[in-house]
């Protein structure tokens, strides 16, 4: 049901010499279905092949336009799914035991579950045991809603946001709020050219050292490979049996207890395939100052904005964080939210975390999150020097405080407290991970080699 919060005592994590003022939290979304059907013979092996596990998603409503009425009216239907056949090119209802058929990619029933749990966790912390959030909701200003334009995020926070505010708690509408592609930041956007480009070379370099241990691997699963002759591999995108892809469908049947086939009771080759993969996904982010900047680079620069609209200290930069936006000017929000809830993805998290210099390089579950969270001083001291005079962030992963190794030198975080960056210290290392202009840095360096290629190894812990 995804990973729970950790806060075995409020006061333990939340000192009384320190106020909360803001909250932003990145969400991966819940459970889904495979991306994409990267193992053959499902049936054979116990898989289904069809997963019916989407019986929330079969009562449906949209909008429609009656111009007889001149309004806008409600649509109930129901959705089923159709398929083909080998044996019968005639359409056919996909069946299972049951209806709730999903297609790929799609959050399921436990998706869901994992998403509002989520929320009623965040309502036991920031509402009932900080009283940080109103109990009710009230007013737009207080939460700002966004997603990717990807459904599964979107219903994610959807049922978050039910978690946090059940209906009897709530007299205004949410607004859930999405993005135009060429303008998204919650994941990294392949179509920036240098970071396409170095996303490709990081992944062919750990394909250079990976793929001759994938060698086992792939004689281990080969019942489960699109042929005979394939090969499990990192580093080529075009190859139906890409490690990422083999391990996510893992992953997936783990989530809903759907037996898998036998070769992946050996632990070792699945933490092989699952450390190749990793490596190949983030560790250019770890190491590349280009791809930090490129890639979630302007959704730092968008948290260091919302923490700090009509703070008298970087109100003279608004030009500067503008352009790390990548917009013409930067937009000002007429009040600070107390809190962002962002819905994302897995590529999201990782590189969040290996820019950050904090990813602990396993696995990430279904519905993680990173959360930002602002503190003051309630007595204001002249012992930081260092920018903003009293204020201070803290990272967590899944409930976790992060001890960012940027904010470890002395002066640069909250006491004895490693966890607690200072602002100008958290303000100094966002800076360093944002681009100073997004959409001119996309274009700048093509057919150069990143530096660090030669240098992708170390040892990726893989599932927990």
């Amino acid at each position: 049901m995804g990973p729970p919060l950790v806060f075995p005592g409020v006061e333990d994590h939340y000192p009384n010499s320190l106020t909360l003022k803001q909250v932003q939290i990145l969400i991966r979304h819940g459970e889904r279905t495979p991306v994409h059907r990267s193992i053959q013979q499902w049936d054979k092996w116990g898989f289904p092949i069809f997963w019916p596990l989407c019986e929330s998603s079969r009562s449906s409503r949209a909008g429609l336009i009656n111009p007889k009425i001149k309004q806008v009216t409600t649509f109930e239907y129901e959705r089923e799914i159709e398929t083909l056949t080998e044996e019968d090119p005639s359409p056919l209802f996909a069946t299972a035991g049951k209806k709730g058929i999903c297609t790929e990619g799609q959050l399921t029933d436990r998706g869901r579950l994992s998403g509002h749990y989520l929320g009623e966790q965040l309502r036991e912390l920031y509402v009932d045991k900080l009283a940080f959030l109103p109990r009710n909701f009230t007013k737009h200003s207080d939460i700002y809603l966004r997603t990717t334009g990807i459904v599964r995020s979107r219903e994610t926070i959807q049922q978050v946001f039910n978690g946090l505010y059940p209906l009897n708690s709530h007299s205004a509408t949410p607004k859930i709020l999405e993005r135009f592609p060429f303008e998204e930041n919650l994941h990294p956007m392949v179509h920036c050219p240098r970071l396409s480009e170095l996303r490709r070379q990081f992944r062919a370099a750990a394909g250079k050292k990976w793929n001759p241990q994938l060698e086992e691997a792939s004689q281990v699963l080969k019942d489960i490979l699109s042929s005979p002759e394939s090969k499990i591999t990192v580093g080529d995108d075009n190859n139906k049996d890409e490690a990422w892809a083999i391990v996510d469908t893992y992953s997936s049947a783990l989530a809903h207890n759907i037996k898998a086939p036998p070769g992946f009771a050996n632990r070792q080759v699945v933490n092989t395939v699952a450390k190749a993969a990793l490596e190949a996904e983030f560790v250019g982010y770890e190491k590349n100052a280009e791809m930090k900047q490129l890639g979630m680079g302007r959704f730092f620069a968008e948290v260091l904005q919302r923490m700090t609209i009509g703070d008298p200290i970087v109100s003279d930069n608004v030009a500067e964080i503008s352009q790390m936006l990548g917009q013409k000017e930067t937009k000002v929000y007429r009040k600070v939210p107390l809190l962002a809830l962002y819905g994302a993805h897995d590529s999201s998290i990782g590189a969040i975390l290996s820019s950050l210099g904090v990813f602990d390089n396993r696995w990430i579950n279904f519905t993680s999150h990173i959360t930002f969270e602002l503190f003051e001083e309630k007595l204001k001291s002249s012992a930081w020097s260092l920018g903003a005079p009293g204020k201070f962030v803290r990272v967590k992963y899944n409930g976790r405080p992060m001890t960012i190794p940027a904010c470890q030198p002395r002066g640069k975080h909250w006491g004895d407290d490693g966890s607690f960056c200072t602002m100008a210290a958290f303000q100094e290392l966002l800076r360093s991970v944002s681009p100073r202009d997004w959409n001119a840095q996309c274009k700048e360096h093509l057919g150069d080699l990143a530096p660090e290629l030669n240098e992708v190894s170390g040892e990726v812990t893989a599932l927990a």
